[in-house]
Formats: structure tokens, C-alpha cells, sequence
């Protein structure tokens, strides 16, 4: 009897809750007027991510139960929806996110007021993971909501079959769908605004926060990487260029395929060194930078050059394997990177941008060379070869 109560329960989450894949009204909670940086789009133009959302049961009874649930969840979509197309953006197309269905879940012993470590969600999280029917759903939101307080957060993963799992792993300190205005706007706090950020990973956006590199943890120039504001990590109701380009390049594809990121860069690349405005021979060190992690912040990997390459006469230096330059550095002949063992120097394993010194006889010139900037200067404007110059006075 036990089992038929489980599975008439899972019946009434997956198909009897009424559907939210319908009409959202995009405007009766937001003054689009507020920001005339934001694109307007017509409806025709909007394109929808659905997701499958995973939800213990003793955490849905905590909301107030199933009916209650849903409808705060459709709530947060909306107000996720508010949050991605009114921040600045050079978006083409309305994006719109979806509670496509439900699937509860629950742990056993588990009340409505228990605290839980967060291990016990892990089978259940390996369920969320498992092959999503794309015909339904693009990705899934996994929430578990009663963990031990201060060891949760949120994340993007790839589950390794051509879509996306976003993690919500809470304490009931947090209340989900709090929200700390009537109206969504800038300043407005809420979990939904940290889903937005999470939703940019589902549609192939990495943390930009990773770029942040202050002049101090520049031992090579020391001089500050210019990163663009970003709902990624570096701003807010704001979307960069490097966004807004790819979000509109793989707006069809529902999931992210795995070879994107060799879709999105041009076939080459060109470095140009000139003194005193003449092209001339240059010795080239090209400095990685890394992602923040064990005990040091994101910067400059100082200890040695990823590559030490020479000009041609003209002083030009063409790379031609751009993504694999940037995240499959490995793969680089010659290439030097951090070390991974024992403290992981190498967080991703891959370079997040490039600090190229070209040296003429000791007279040095700098320049950042960044995906940030050769992306959507090619998915935008078509430049191929994208061309950087450095010029020594």
C-alpha cells in the first residue's frame, strides 16, 4: 500500500498539477521603460527552457505543499524570466524559463523539520542527473532544501548526455521564493536572481567572476584585467557582450552540445607586434591566467610562460587552435601548465584569458588577449581572423 501511495503521488506531481508551459505576462510586473539599454523583442521572438524540477517531499510539505509549491515555483520562474531579459543585454530573442513539470522525491526518515547533511540527496541527485526526455524538458533544477546550515550553495553541472543540472542545495534559513520587493528590479534580492546566474551556465556562459584580475595578482605588468559587468559574476542586471552573443548564437539548441565551444571561435587567430608603428620581430611570452582556488586568488600564473613563441619578420604570430589555447591547454604542444597536484594550482583546467608580452631587444609591450573579446567579436561582427595588436614606443 505503502509503494501505491508513492506512485499515485508521483502521478499527481508529473501529469495532474496544472501545466506551466503557457502564456507568461512579461510586462505587468516590470516597467520595461526602466532600462532603455534592454532590447525589445516581440513575442514571436520568444524562445522557452523548460525544466524538469526536483523536489523532496518533506521539503514541499515545508512550502506549504504540492498546490502551494507550484505555484510559488511559477512565481520564482517568472520573476527568473523578469531578471534575464530586463538586465542590460543585446539580446535578439525573449528567454524564457519554464517549470515544465515536477518530480518529488524523498528521503526516508526525513520530516518536515529535520536537518539533513546533505549526502543523503546524493542517490537522489545521480535520479536527477539520468537522461532527460527532450521532448519535454531541456534541463532540471534539483532542490534540496533542508540541509545542515552553512553547507550549501548553487552550481551547474553537465550530466554528461547533452544537458544541464542546476543544484539548489539550501538550509531553511533561506526561504526560496522570498523576494525583497513587490517589484523586480535592480536591488531587488531573491533566489531567483541566483538561479538566473546558474540558468546562465545551462545555456553555456562560464563565471566571469574567474577573470578578476587585480594588479596585484599581475606580477608580470601589474595591471588590472578590464572585465566587462556581468550577471556571471561581475555585476548585476547587466549582460556582456560575450553573453548576449552567445545566448543568442545557441538560442535554438535546448542543450548545450558538447563540441559548442569549438563552434564559437574563429579559425585563427593573429598577434601583431610593432615598434615605433613598424612590424618588427618580437620574442613572445604568453602568460596564463587561472581561476581562484586553494589558498590563492585568480591571476597571472607567473612561475612560467604557457608558450614562448617568436614572430615572423613581419611581426606577426598566428595562432590557429583557439579553444583548445583557452581550455584544452594540454593538448598545446609545448604548452606549460600549472601543476595539479597537491593543492589543484590548476582549478578547471583550463586558462580563463591571456596576458601576451612581446619583447624587443628588453623593450616590452603588453596586451590582454581574451575569449571574452575574440568570441563575440566573431559570432557578432564575423571577424576571422580576430587580430591583436601590440605596439612598443
Amino acid at each position: 500500500m505503502k509503494y501505491l501511495k508513492l506512485f499515485f503521488l508521483l502521478f499527481v506531481c508529473l501529469f495532474l498539477l496544472p501545466s506551466c508551459d503557457k502564456s507568461l505576462s512579461d510586462s505587468e510586473d516590470f516597467d520595461d521603460g526602466n532600462n532603455s539599454e534592454t532590447n525589445e523583442v516581440s513575442e514571436g521572438d520568444t524562445i522557452d527552457y523548460r525544466a524538469l524540477v526536483f523536489v523532496e517531499e518533506a521539503d514541499m510539505e515545508y512550502y506549504g505543499g504540492s498546490r502551494v509549491f507550484q505555484s510559488k515555483l511559477e512565481k520564482m520562474f517568472q520573476n527568473t524570466t523578469l531578471f534575464w531579459n530586463n538586465s542590460k543585454n543585446k539580446f535578439k530573442y525573449y528567454f524564457r524559463f519554464v517549470p515544465a513539470g515536477i518530480q518529488t522525491y524523498k528521503i526516508e526518515g526525513k520530516g518536515k523539520n529535520d536537518i539533513v547533511d546533505k549526502s543523503a540527496y546524493a542517490p537522489f541527485k545521480e535520479l536527477a542527473k539520468a537522461k532527460l526526455d527532450k521532448e519535454k524538458y531541456d534541463f532540471t533544477l534539483f532542490f534540496s532544501l533542508g540541509i545542515k546550515e552553512g553547507t550549501g550553495g548553487l552550481s551547474c553541472g553537465g550530466s554528461g548526455n547533452g544537458h544541464s543540472v542546476v543544484w539548489a542545495s539550501l538550509d531553511r534559513n533561506t526561504d526560496i521564493f522570498y523576494v525583497s520587493s513587490e517589484k523586480i528590479e535592480p536591488g531587488t534580492k531573491g533566489t531567483y536572481g541566483d538561479l538566473g546566474h546558474e540558468y546562465g551556465h545551462v545555456r553555456g556562459a562560464k563565471d566571469l567572476y574567474q577573470y578578476k584580475i587585480t594588479a596585484e595578482n599581475n606580477p608580470i605588468s601589474h595591471e588590472a584585467y578590464p572585465v566587462p559587468e556581468c550577471n556571471m559574476g561581475t555585476g548585476n542586471w547587466v549582460w556582456s557582450d560575450y553573453c548576449s552573443a552567445l545566448f543568442n548564437y545557441d538560442a535554438h539548441m535546448k542543450q548545450i552540445p558538447d563540441d559548442l565551444g569549438y563552434e564559437i571561435f574563429p579559425e585563427k587567430a593573429i598577434i601583431r607586434v610593432k615598434k615605433n608603428g613598424e612590424p618588427v620581430r618580437a620574442k613572445l611570452n604568453i602568460w596564463g591566467t587561472r581561476a581562484g582556488g586553494k589558498g590563492f586568488s585568480c591571476g597571472v600564473w607567473s612561475v612560467a610562460p604557457f608558450l614562448t613563441k617568436t614572430t615572423s619578420s613581419n611581426g606577426e604570430f598566428v595562432i590557429t587552435n583557439l579553444f583548445e589555447f583557452f581550455n584544452r591547454p594540454e593538448k598545446i604542444d609545448g604548452g606549460t601548465i600549472p601543476p595539479k597536484e597537491p593543492n589543484d594550482e590548476f582549478p578547471y583546467s583550463c586558462w580563463f584569458c591571456f596576458l601576451i608580452e612581446a619583447d624587443v631587444d628588453g623593450d616590452k609591450g603588453y596586451a590582454w588577449f581574451s575569449d571574452l573579446d575574440i568570441v563575440p567579436k566573431y559570432l557578432v561582427d564575423g571577424i576571422d581572423p580576430y587580430e591583436l595588436e601590440i605596439n612598443i614606443n
